[in-house]
């Protein structure tokens, strides 16, 4: 044992030593806070227009169900409907979406054609999206408000009346209701708009999109740099080091694995640098006993990202056997995380093609853990 220790902190060493790898590593801080920098003068996300001319409770519950799905496409309320024109031709707003008096009416006698008006220019690229989170939430609300008049002047339930008060038995249901609309008992739409989960307040997201990007990038060169320790294993069993020793997986998982540490290490004081943890909403506030929870918690899934990706690589090295055939796959499996995995944004959820691609990569299970 302790000659497999000392053979691994040799390997600590010699990667610690190569001046590319070292010069990477202090890039990452670097970058990291220029990419934090940047992102501190964007929007939130893209802004979409909505303009309603009904007023009263179902407006307010529409905009809080709106309010609700908001994630890269943050919703802005106008009252007139020359407002909210004006700001798409200024392109202030990607597109707006005008909510007529008589929707709710048009409903219920199957006339909405024209109750629902689209405001775009050449330059709008959100609008199918906002069309779909518009559409959910009309049918979120009507479906609620059906479904509480059907129970408030059904005669089905004349018969509860007797122990119950009809208000007793609408109150029961809307909390039935409630209750098992996404608990997977009943048929429901789910819709899925921003990484990292997490309930989303008014205004506000769960995950900022600079902590989605710089995770994603960060997640992206752990990934690279385990990548490369296929060509330093390469080397080493060319000129049979470690043989009589080591077996040769059991050196191709190191050669992977130290590189990582090193990468993962310098990504996780990346992260802590720029306020970025996955696992506090706002960052770090200062607190020692936040701060070593965080860094527990971020350790842990950098440490099962590191698992992933010895693993993987472990496999590429049993299909690619040459070097020349290694060197080529780096910038192509590189390539294809950036894409195919959630870094800047998951395609998964727009073409079901990157929903099977994305599982090929382990950057995609680190992203989606955190």
């Amino acid at each position: 044992m302790k000659t497999y220790f000392i053979w691994f902190r040799l390997m600590m060493k010699r990667m610690i030593k190569k001046p590319a790898f070292l010069l990477f590593l202090l890039i990452l801080p670097l970058m990291s806070f220029w990419i934090d920098r940047l992102g501190q003068g964007e929007s939130t996300g893209v802004a979409a227009g909505i303009c309603l001319e009904a007023g009263g409770d179902m407006r307010q519950a529409f905009l809080s169900v709106l309010q609700e799905q908001e994630g890269v496409i943050q919703f802005r309320i106008y009252e007139a409907e020359a407002e909210m024109r004006a700001a798409v031709e200024k392109g202030e707003v990607d597109c707006g979406v005008l909510l007529r008096r008589d929707l709710w009416k048009g409903l219920d006698t199957g006339a909405w054609q024209d109750t629902i008006t689209l405001y775009v220019t050449s330059s709008s690229g959100m609008t199918e999206i906002v069309k779909e989170k518009v559409a959910s939430a009309v049918f979120t609300i009507y479906s609620e408000e059906n479904y509480r008049n059907y129970i408030a002047q059904s005669e089905s339930f004349a018969a509860a009346e007797e122990a119950a008060g009809r208000e007793d038995i609408v109150s029961f249901a809307e909390a039935a209701y409630e209750a098992h609309l996404l608990d997977g008992s009943t048929f429901a739409f789910q819709y899925l708009g921003n990484s990292g989960g997490g309930t989303l307040e008014t205004g506000t997201v769960a995950a900022s999109p600079v902590s989605f990007r710089l995770r994603g990038i960060l997640a992206v060169c752990i990934f690279l740099s385990g990548l490369c320790g296929l060509l330093t294993d390469w080397k080493d069993r060319e000129e049979k080091r470690f043989v009589r020793f080591v077996p040769p997986v059991l050196t191709t998982m190191v050669n992977v694995w130290v590189p990582t540490i090193y990468t993962s290490v310098v990504a996780l004081f990346s992260l802590i640098l720029t306020k970025q943890t996955a696992f506090s909403a706002a960052g770090y506030s200062g607190k020692a006993a936040e701060l070593f929870a965080v860094i527990g918690k971020e350790a842990g899934a950098l440490l099962f990202y590191q698992f992933l990706i010895v693993l993987y690589c472990s496999i590429i090295r049993v299909v690619l056997k040459k070097q020349e055939t290694i060197a080529a796959a780096i910038p192509f499996l590189t390539l294809l995380s950036v894409v195919c995995c959630p870094v800047w944004i998951r395609l998964a959820l727009y073409l079901p093609l990157f929903r099977v691609l994305e599982k090929f990569f382990p950057a995609t299970y680190y992203l989606l853990l955190v």
